[in-house]
């Protein structure tokens, strides 16, 4: 050993500015266990120029082996600025970052390494493991080749099993563009990749998304440039995601900030007369979901999603708030971009989709629940673009003071209402005060709509339809009695009103100056304030 010591020390001498031979000379001390000497070399020579990338990777190699991790990441670093498409120096950086806790730069790196060298186990593991304590569940099993995703539909989704009833609203409620719809899928490097798919949309299609067997989304878009939903994703930023990759403590809190701010839309949304839903996409991301009535302009469907962002404070923490209404940015324009739909398996997490309540508890039966959305009128968007003004807000929300009004003066009416927002369905004498009471107000649809909506029997479609069938005479209070008698029994009913003659007592009195029947005109109730 000495004598090739004495050799690479000459051959030193006649060529210094050659860094391969430092490098041989300080492997040659290392073998021999001079490690002071080698470190000496590394130091000083590592600097020396070369535009060899191999020789920037021996340097990081030689400091890895001394212990002098900062400097290995510079040479690996230096390395990969000559040679980006070698996947070793991508590991050995992802390597030194992860060691580090540089998770961001890891995530980078190993998914860099795993599409240039699929066969690197390695990098596949450490990645995987990664993806484990991020939550991305379903990405980790397929990079460690455990891709085990099951396809029966959980009974707490679908228990009764979907029908063609049921396939054919869930197309009905998320019809986008005329053709082609998106398939999501977890590339090589476990990153999420969309494909379109040229085709229709269909039962077929949607049964395979349910019992978990393809990821599926929908353009909003259609040719000309209309939609009929719209959704609001709240997230956790990805740089802030990464960095507590192992702080579950604080990944738990931002999970909830991001599930409070969800219900602050929602919640602002229905005071505005808006329907909004929120989705757990099975992560620790949300989706605030809004349907409408007809296909309506692109453009008007942006104003309506930040006229009511507008209307949300800002969230407490950190959050990542985007409207998703089928397009984003690509190069100096734009591009269609599908939302992926509720129901299926996530691809990042193995996890299955839901829509949930205000407080993030999943719906026992979720195409029981497609049931109850209600789809938004143009009127009602129109509504909300009006109200811009405090004033203008505050008279949007006086049908609700009429509510609260009729409720603290007619306790049977009170009594009905509070059942509906327990949750619990009404019986058919209780529906039929609420309809021939509520429906006589002026905003007496919404509030029909806001009273039934807790309801499980709620179907939007159904109580438009009765609404339109009422007729002119609102119920009276001898015929509420008469309805409910078990109600009245114990229930205080004995308002006393100032009526003339052709009145009769109603609850609505509370509310109108005088109803009364014209002469002559038996099926025509006029109101006035």
């Amino acid at each position: 050993m000495h004598d090739v010591i004495s050799d690479l020390e000459f051959q030193v001498r006649s060529d210094p500015y050659n860094p391969a031979h430092h490098i041989a000379l300080a492997k040659a001390y290392l073998e021999e266990g001079d490690e002071e000497r080698a470190r000496k070399i590394v130091a000083i020579k590592r600097r020396l120029p070369s535009k060899d990338p191999s020789i920037h990777y021996e340097w990081g190699q030689l400091c890895e082996e001394l212990g002098m991790a900062r400097q290995a990441l510079e040479s690996y670093e230096q390395a990969l600025a000559l040679d980006p498409a070698n996947p070793d120096y991508h590991f050995r950086v992802a390597f030194l970052y992860y060691e580090k806790g540089g998770w961001e730069r890891t995530l980078k790196h190993l998914q860099k390494t795993v599409s240039l060298a699929p066969e690197n186990t390695r990098a596949q593991n450490l990645l995987g493991s990664l993806y484990e304590e991020m939550g991305f569940g379903g990405l980790a099993k397929i990079l460690k080749g455990k891709d085990d995703r099951k396809v029966e539909m959980p009974s707490s989704v679908i228990p009764s099993g979907p029908t063609v009833k049921d396939l054919a609203l869930f197309l009905d409620l998320f019809k986008g563009r005329e053709f082609g719809y998106a398939k999501f899928f977890p590339g090589t490097a476990g990153s999420l990749f969309l494909q379109f798919v040229k085709g229709v949309l269909g039962g077929k299609e949607i049964m395979e998304h349910l019992r978990g067997e393809n990821a599926l989304g929908v353009y909003p878009l259609r040719s000309n440039q209309t939609l009929k939903l719209c959704a609001i994703h709240i997230r956790i930023p990805w740089r802030r995601l990464v960095a507590n990759i192992r702080n579950s403590g604080f990944l738990a809190i931002s999970e909830d900030q991001v599930q409070q701010y969800a219900r602050k839309i929602a919640v602002k949304a229905g005071e505005s007369g808006l329907s909004a839903y929120i989705e757990n996409q099975g992560d620790r991301e949300r989706k605030v979901w809004f349907f409408f009535e007809e296909f309506i302009p692109f453009e008007l469907s942006q104003r309506l999603l930040d006229a009511l962002l507008d209307k949300v404070p800002a969230p407490g923490m950190d959050l990542s708030v985007i409207p998703l209404l089928g397009y984003r940015a690509a190069g100096i324009g734009h591009e269609d971009y599908p939302i992926m739909l509720p129901l299926g398996t996530n691809p990042r997490t193995g996890n299955r989709s839901y829509f949930t309540d205000d407080e993030g508890i999943p719906f026992d039966d979720q195409l029981l629940f497609l049931n109850k959305i209600r789809a938004i009128s143009r009127n009602g968007i129109m509504a909300v673009l009006k109200a811009g003004t405090r004033e203008a807000a505050f008279l949007s929300h006086h049908p609700l003071k009429e509510l609260k009004h009729l409720q603290e003066q007619c306790p049977v009416l009170d009594e009905i209402v509070r059942k509906a927002g327990s949750g619990r369905n009404l019986r058919h004498e209780e529906k039929l005060v609420l309809y021939f009471v509520l429906g006589f107000l002026s905003d007496g649809a919404e509030l029909l709509h806001h009273v039934l909506e807790p309801c499980p029997d709620y179907r939007p479609k159904k109580v438009a339809r009765v609404i339109l069938r009422l007729g002119h005479h609102p119920v009276s209070c001898p015929k509420i009695r008469h309805l409910l008698p078990e109600v009245t029994a114990y229930l205080r009913c004995e308002c006393s009103f100032d009526l003339i003659p052709g009145e009769y007592p109603s609850p609505l009195l509370h509310v109108f100056q005088r109803i009364t029947m014209n002469e002559g005109e038996s099926t025509k109730v006029k109101a006035q304030r």
